[in-house]
């Protein structure tokens, strides 16, 4: 699947870049810088000899997005903040039937309210455990939605690019009442059935701070089969942002039985300025001010059934935005967690972020 996103790359770019000869195409570039400190306690790491803080360039990432006419469009973006280009999307879109948008490439799947939400418009500056865990991310695949009315649907196959063996089907339903100043109560739910075949399968997660140990391990599972369900609620009034999700998956191996995890969060918030953030097509975006304040929160929990391990976490946070492209964020974190009946925790993390977009 690489191979072919890599060979299909040049394509779009080149279609892109001869487009822009004529009068209607529209080319864009931009991207966005991600850099990260992180400070935290004994309670994040498993060896104590380990440092308690980190700095890094989270993400750094940059994209191309063409227009070719009223039904075709296309974007590329890759990521460059490891040292290696790492592919994120890459695909080409069509808009002409009444009905149905069919999207194909490396994109997100659709699920996942918070997934689905750009890292760059997030409340907190890392997703909540169970999004990371479990939520599926970008894959290659043919997806097709619509948005009917007050709905939102979307239904797509993909196969995991770091596996032959691992594809599956994931759809998402969403219903909104959305008022003309982006006002609204948003409620949504998502599956996803999955053939991993063999492939190896583990949960590996910190406790919501990028620089720690993963202290969230799961068993290796030799996975067969997996499912996954989500639910969703989401409130916007002047201002005031509600958002919650619950999920769930089952993993089969052969050899071990089923395996269930679950886990859900809570968060809000609320910039000063009263502004919305946007919401279009079932997603959330971001707010459109200038030095302005938002005040953030979320608690969180994940659990690992068979394993006997479960952590959960609360964070508050306040994110200054300078202008459309700059913000900075900082986020302080409560969080502990039990193994094997042991409660370890609670004990404290700060994050902070410098984000540019360009």
């Amino acid at each position: 699947m690489r191979t072919f996103i890599l060979d299909i790359a040049p394509a779009i770019l080149l279609l892109a870049t001869s487009a822009t000869a004529n009068e209607y195409p529209e080319l864009s570039f931009g991207g966005y810088i991600m850099v990260d400190h992180d400070q935290f306690s004994d309670l994040f790491l498993e060896d104590e000899q380990n440092s308690n803080n980190g700095t890094d360039i989270r993400r750094a990432r940059l994209s191309a997005k063409a227009k070719f006419n009223d039904d075709w469009r296309s974007k590329f973006q890759i990521d460059i903040a490891d040292g290696d280009i790492d592919i994120k999307d890459a695909y080409i879109q069509y808009q002409g039937i009444s009905w149905a948008t069919i999207t194909v490439g490396q994109q997100k799947e659709p699920f996942g309210l918070e997934k689905l939400t750009s890292s760059s418009d997030t409340f907190m500056i890392e997703r909540s455990m169970v999004t990371e865990a479990l939520a599926p991310g970008r894959s290659m695949g043919v997806k097709l939605g619509g948005t009917p009315g007050n709905f939102t649907w979307n239904l797509g196959y993909f196969q995991d690019d770091n596996s032959q063996n691992s594809q599956g089907i994931t759809g998402r339903l969403t219903w909104a009442l959305v008022d003309g100043d982006d006002n609204f109560i948003h409620l949504g739910s998502a599956l996803s059935e999955r053939q991993l075949k063999g492939d190896e399968f583990r949960i590996n997660e910190t406790l919501e701070v990028y620089s720690s140990d993963s202290l969230l391990e799961g068993t290796r599972l030799d996975a067969e089969a997996m499912s996954l369900a989500s639910i969703e609620l989401m409130w916007q009034y002047l201002g005031v942002v509600s958002m919650a999700e619950w999920i769930e998956t089952d993993i089969d191996d052969p050899t071990r039985g089923t395996y269930h995890y679950q886990g859900g969060y809570y968060q809000m918030s609320y910039p000063l300025s009263g502004k919305n953030r946007r919401y279009k097509d079932g997603k959330l975006g971001t707010i459109k001010a200038k030095h302005d304040w938002e005040l953030t929160w979320r608690v969180s929990q994940f659990e690992l059934e068979q394993e006997d391990r479960k952590a959960q976490t609360f964070a508050v946070g306040v994110n200054y935005l300078v202008d459309k492209d700059l913000m900075f964020k900082a986020n302080l974190i409560r969080a502990k967690y039990q193994d094997d009946g042991e409660t370890f925790g609670y004990d404290n993390a700060f994050s902070f972020r410098a984000q540019y977009s360009f």
